[in-house]
């Protein structure tokens, strides 16, 4: 699966520095971990192993309970502790995670009598940490991590045998209330936040879809966005020639999807985003590693298939795997269920086979090293790129089109991933005048997000060239990728005005006027006050 990756990044051109350099580096991690594991007694080995893990979490909770207590602010506005992360949602995942391991490691090896006053110092350290953690998890508000805590302590009781058997007296005589209290726990986690829990169950059926449409080789690296507006904009089209009077009627369109329907960069299942890049292989491929690696595990009776299961769970509604904390904890999981298990070769058996063993992995891992060092250069200039824009980026806010045009030309082979910057390159060109390679650009950006307001500005681009049936197409397929926004339905009303189209322009304003944004605001009236204003100056012509 790796080195499938690693050709497809490398097809991928930009992406490979975003792509394949992690890739290695998170590589070099595993071989780290698992030479730790083959050359270290195998207590001693995941006594240390789980310090970070310890140390990051403490970090994490002090952090949390600092904000919570109005100390520091969060990282978003709308909500009251983030951690270090940018919203409560991966917060809640490291927290969960960690606990999942530190209640694992107690039970586990919670009776070990050696080196006791240390142990015991350290086990308090861990129980603490734990706690602190599990009294945060519920202030986060994430229903995805407390799910997934549960699913991975769940497993902790069935796997651990003495627990098995006090819980079983308990399960024959409560079960049913058991299973019922789950029931109304769900549901009212439903009800809780029914809006961000419908939204990643649209997400899921559109990307289901996108799987579909790209067939086994998936959309390619980079290409989610892409892939996932396609979808979407034949998923409301359908409905639209299935049900509609019209090729515009909104109101053919299921109310429910119409209105969770947005433009996202990820999904909020990162199996199925995997699915949409890399096709149903890669994502299958991915899902046997994981199963796999937890299955070792729990079959050697080691701790690390429940920090695992949990991430695993976690991954499936949110997107953890796009943030390095998460990549570098996946790593590490996974290369400790295999290493500290007795399926793995130990050193101290001194057999040829360790030996060569060691050999395999210290020769990748000089390779992987050398490959790193020889990217080192490339990956520094992108940063620089990266720096570069940020400083450019304040001219587009300011609306000082003709400085970003000035400044990012050279930036383009750095930062054709990015789509913020090509939006902003693309619709700077737009306003200069610079339309075909304004085009360019914006054509781009397509390729790699599933933000219509591309294909508004592209239409924009067709309009003033004179190519009025593609700028038309163009502003239809911005309005059929997110049916629920008003811009392109007014682009398409001043096309019709400007080309003298009485009947149709007439029609869109009356669409205009009637259509139920999803969000209203100044700018929607403003939009609609503008549609009027070319109503009523085309009434007062016609009255003249």
């Amino acid at each position: 699966m790796t080195a499938y990756m690693i050709v497809r990044y490398h097809e991928a051109y930009s992406f490979v520095v975003k792509g394949d350099f992690l890739l290695m580096i998170l590589c070099v991690v595993y071989i780290l971990t698992s030479l730790y594991f083959f050359l270290c007694n195998k207590k001693s080995a995941s006594k240390f192993v789980i310090i970070p893990f310890v140390l990051i979490c403490a970090y994490e909770a002090f952090l949390g309970l600092c904000q919570l207590l109005g100390y520091t602010s969060s990282h978003h506005r709308l909500y009251s502790i983030t951690g270090s992360f940018h919203n409560p949602g991966p917060y809640g995942g490291l927290l969960a995670v960690c606990i999942s391991l530190f209640v694992a490691y107690y039970v586990k090896y919670g009776d070990d009598k050696q080196g006791k006053h240390l142990s015991k110092l350290w086990y308090y350290i861990v129980t603490i940490v734990a706690v602190a953690a599990i009294i945060i998890l519920p202030s986060t508000q994430s229903r995805s991590s407390i799910l997934a805590l549960g699913c991975s302590l769940a497993l902790l009781a069935v796997g651990t045998e003495r627990i098995r058997e006090k819980i079983k007296p308990f399960l024959r005589k409560y079960g049913l209330w058991l299973a019922l209290g789950l029931l109304v726990a769900g549901t009212g986690a439903y009800l809780f936040k029914k809006p961000s829990a419908d939204g990643r169950l649209f997400m899921d059926k559109i990307c289901i879809n996108a799987i579909s449409d790209n067939g086994w080789w998936g959309a390619g690296t980079g290409h989610f966005g892409a892939a996932y507006g396609q979808a979407q904009a034949r998923y409301f089209k359908q409905q639209i020639d299935e049900n509609g009077k019209d090729d515009l009627d909104w109101r053919a369109i299921n109310e429910h999807d119409r209105m969770t329907a947005d433009c996202p960069d990820s999904a909020f299942n990162e199996f199925l985003f995997l699915g949409v890049e890399e096709g149903p292989i890669v994502m299958l491929l991915f899902i046997a590693l994981i199963v796999t690696a937890i299955i070792i595990s729990l079959r050697s009776d080691t701790i690390w298939c429940y920090g695992l299961t949990t991430l695993a769970v976690f991954a499936f509604f949110s997107f953890p795997f796009h943030v390095v904390q998460f990549q570098i904890m996946l790593t590490v999981l996974l290369s400790a269920c295999v290493s500290d298990s007795q399926f793995s070769i130990c050193f101290k058996d001194r057999s040829a086979d360790s030996y060569t063993a060691l050999a395999i992995m210290m020769t990748l891992l000089m390779v992987l090293s050398v490959s790193i060092a020889l990217r080192g250069p490339q990956v520094k200039r992108y940063k620089q790129a990266a720096l570069s824009w940020k400083k450019v980026e304040k001219w587009h806010l300011m609306e000082y089109y003709e400085y970003v045009v000035e400044d990012a030309d050279e930036l383009v082979p750095f930062m054709n991933n990015d789509r913020r910057f090509l939006f902003a390159y693309g619709q700077s060109l737009n306003k200069m005048g610079e339309y075909v390679k304004s085009d360019s650009i914006l054509k781009l950006g397509t390729e790699i997000s599933s933000d219509p307001m591309f294909w508004n500005v592209m239409g924009n681009n067709s309009l003033a060239q004179g190519k009025i049936q593609e700028a038309e197409e163009r502003y239809r397929h911005a309005f059929y990728m997110v049916p629920n926004r008003l811009y392109p339905l007014c682009l398409l009303a001043k096309l019709y005005h400007k080309e003298c189209d009485t009947v149709r322009f007439c029609e869109m304003a009356d669409v205009v006027e009637h259509f139920i944004p999803k969000v209203e605001s100044d700018n929607t009236e403003r939009l609609r006050s503008e549609i009027r204003d070319l109503f009523l100056e085309l009434n007062n012509i016609e009255e003249k």
